[in-house]
């Protein structure tokens, strides 16, 4: 029975998409930022845009876009090259993110638009996507997500990164609250930029090893 429960692929898929969704990435760490910077009130249309974003990405993964990006390494490319572009930005702005409050209240965070955005070309979201759905399809009495287990995907992946982002902005609030010398926040914001660059090398090494087929 506990066998079977744990083989179940929406079970499998919540498991999954826990560890994913906690973990650090692009989203998580600008979250964490955001917290710090602005607060949770401020980051709410932040967390709101990830939140958007994820459930369309999941759902066109689903209906059939993510086999189609399986075929077409020039659409993935053309993906991973805007989204890392934007990410260069988004950590630049983590590493100049001012630490003076006159400054906190003129700066703004990321809208729920821009946030949503995001996630379109997101590399790290599409590449857990696509390993989602997979796994779920594999796991699968038919080896396909049908509408019924679709829904139940797209939700069963929801819940935990909407934890995810609470927890990694709640972080930020209260390291902010814990941490209030500018110097210190200064440098805590550029580990978190720097961060972000670093996983620009990483996710294009990920790219070439799927299309090489080398080990992870």
């Amino acid at each position: 029975m506990f066998q079977d429960l744990a083989t179940h692929p929406l079970v499998a898929g919540a498991v999954y998409s826990f560890i994913a969704a906690m973990t650090p990435g692009p989203n998580n760490l600008m979250l964490l930022s955001s917290g710090m910077t602005f607060g949770l009130r401020r980051t709410l249309p932040h967390m709101f845009g990830v939140a958007g974003g994820f459930l369309v990405l999941m759902t066109v993964v689903i209906v059939g876009v993510g086999a189609l990006l399986n075929a077409l390494p020039a659409v993935r490319w053309a993906l991973l090259i805007a989204g890392s572009s934007f990410m260069a930005y988004l950590a630049y702005r983590t590493m100049t993110a001012s630490t003076d409050l006159e400054h906190k209240k003129a700066s703004r965070p990321l809208t729920f638009l821009e946030a949503s955005a995001f996630q379109a070309i997101n590399p790290k979201g599409w590449g857990y996507a696509l390993s989602y759905t997979a796994m779920i399809a594999g796991l699968s009495e038919t080896g396909e997500i049908g509408w019924m287990l679709g829904i139940g995907a797209v939700a069963v992946s929801l819940s935990p990164s909407a934890f995810s982002s609470l927890t990694w902005v709640s972080l930020g609030q209260l390291m902010s609250r814990l941490i209030d010398n500018p110097r210190r926040i200064r440098v805590i914001n550029v580990a978190l930029g720097l961060s972000l660059f670093l996983m620009i090398p990483l996710m294009f090494l990920g790219e070439l090893q799927d299309i090489l087929g080398l080990p992870g």
